[in-house]
């Protein structure tokens, strides 16, 4: 049996015309492991531009890494009966007597899934499973009865997975939680607890310690401007982790000439439109960057203590705030605004204090959740087995639990 003889992939909308009646939409980042979360849309802002989808339908990512990580959901109770989703989402709607929760037990299991990546096409992020693959996938169809068993016993087995999963989730919010609120306290109030407190006179800090100075950023930092060719500067990413270089299948720009930004060794690169997500860190290497970025050289400051104070709930607030754009994602601060932006400072001295206190404290922490990370990878490999044994026939399940 293959795919396309129990399912069609990707539908396409065959109903009446529902002007602006409201319909439900789904970004991307909605779709996750049997959850989807839908936001409300008019239907003539969302037909012919987005992936349809119905009640019923089984939903799954297309592109890399989502399609390994099981973002796969069904949707149901839409408005209207009608969904639309990203463009990077696929759609499978079965045909009569076949079991819904066995089909998206089949399109998370790995044999299912490993065909899929075989197939991708794309470079780098942006990989796509292949709709052929889809289609031609072939497996042994079982009984309506056994496909019912058989999702009825997963359903219990991958409910006592996911629980331990959730637990253990909540665990690691809880200590980024810690993590962001060690780090606020200390770039704002420093880590001795006995100090007096002035009135800071900016909106972000009310109080600061009587003894730091308050300044703005081009006053502590110097602003690097200069255009290279990534052919002479390596290709640097920045995000939340910080600094890195480009990975190598990463798709390279085909523009000619000086159209990057130079980063040396220590600057610090800040993503003008990091969205409040903290992308930002201290170059290890000299290299280069998108001109979107503001590449910074510390002048009287630590950078270390950079590196924290950027990650500052407060501060990040304060940014996006001075920032101008229509949405989230388009939310830039520019470096000409920024640069007027007052911050609270320790002495230089102080800040590599502080600066080492959060190294050790965030550091015990990190190392908490990356244990954690490994037991939920673990869980998620279980269950993961779990899925494609069964659904393959290599384990014989016990109808008594289904």
């Amino acid at each position: 049996m293959r795919i396309k003889d129990i399912a069609i992939l990707n539908p396409i909308y065959s109903g009446q015309d529902l002007e602006n009646e409201e319909v439900s939409f789904s970004p991307m980042e909605c779709l996750r492991y049997d959850v989807l979360r839908t936001y409300s849309i008019p239907f003539s802002q969302a037909k012919g531009k987005y992936t349809y989808f119905g009640n019923n339908d089984v939903l799954f990512a297309k592109v890399t890494p989502c399609f390994e990580n099981l973002n796969t959901a069904i949707a149901r109770n839409l408005l209207n009966g009608v969904g639309f989703g990203s463009s990077e989402i696929n759609v499978l709607r079965p045909k009569e007597n076949i079991s819904l929760r066995y089909i998206f037990y089949l399109v998370c299991s790995k044999r299912f899934i490993d065909n899929g990546c075989a197939s991708m096409c794309g470079v780098g992020g942006l990989k796509r499973v292949s709709p052929r693959a889809i289609n031609t996938f072939e497996f042994d169809l079982p009984s309506l009865a056994t496909q019912k068993t058989i999702a009825s016993y997963l359903d219990k087995k991958c409910g006592k997975i996911g629980c331990e999963i959730d637990l253990l989730e909540r665990k690691v919010d809880a200590y980024k939680r810690l993590r962001c609120s060690i780090i606020n306290r200390a770039v704002t109030r420093g880590i001795n607890l006995d100090i007096s407190l002035k009135s800071s006179g900016l909106r972000w800090i009310f109080y600061i310690p009587v003894h730091w100075q308050i300044g703005r950023i081009r006053n502590f930092f110097d602003y690097r401007n200069e255009k290279v060719s990534e052919n002479d500067f390596m290709p640097l990413s920045v995000s939340k982790k910080g600094v890195v270089p480009q990975m190598e299948n990463v798709a390279k720009s085909t523009a000619v000439g000086d159209t990057r930004k130079k980063v040396c060794k220590e600057d610090f690169v800040v993503n003008s439109r990091s969205d409040r997500k903290g992308s930002c860190g201290i170059s290890p290497m000299d290299g280069s960057v998108s001109l979107i970025y503001i590449v910074l050289e510390p002048k009287y400051i630590d950078p270390t203590f950079v590196n924290y104070y950027f990650r500052c709930n407060d501060w990040i607030e304060e940014f996006y705030r001075n920032g101008k754009g229509i949405v989230a994602d388009l939310w830039t601060t520019n470096y000409s605004v920024m640069r007027n932006i007052e911050i609270a400072v320790p002495p230089y001295a102080e800040q590599k204090q502080i600066a080492a206190y959060l190294d050790d404290k965030c550091g015990k922490i990190d190392t908490l959740i990356e244990k954690i990370g490994v037991k939920i990878e673990r869980l998620k490999e279980l269950k993961r087995s779990l899925i494609n044994e069964v659904v393959t026939g290599q384990r014989a399940i016990n109808t008594l639990e289904a």
